[in-house]
């Protein structure tokens, strides 16, 4: 089973997602925040990021940048999400291999994490 890092700092939208996602078929991790998100996907080696862009006092936007400058981690497919206004060409400089905005529906964020992990 493919696993996913899920970090979203709404814990009822983290809860949602982790287990509509289990129900598909994928293993997933859940974090909060971003301060422990390098240890977490060192220790987790997720195959896919789901990344909400706004953590509170973290952006990530910025998390993304940081993890693709890393050489064992820069293969690893990370989807940005927001519900707020984020400019297409910010997502272009996080790097991010892709964007949905909230509100998604599930059908469209497994598809998009399948097109990724093949």
């Amino acid at each position: 089973m493919p696993s996913v890092l899920i970090v979203d700092d709404d814990s009822d939208l983290l809860e949602m997602v982790a287990l509509a996602l289990s129900t598909h078929g994928f293993t997933t991790t859940s974090i909060t925040d971003g301060k422990t998100f390098i240890d977490t996907v060192s220790t987790v080696k997720p195959d896919i990021i789901l990344l909400d862009i706004f953590l509170g006092d973290i952006d990530g936007r910025r998390l993304c940048q940081n993890l693709k400058t890393e050489t064992l981690y820069k293969n690893i497919p990370v989807i940005l999400y927001s519900a707020g206004n984020i400019s297409m060409s910010s997502i272009g400089e996080s790097e991010a291999n892709a964007f949905i905005p909230k509100p998604f529906n599930i059908k469209q964020l497994t598809e998009k994490i399948s097109s990724l992990l093949t």
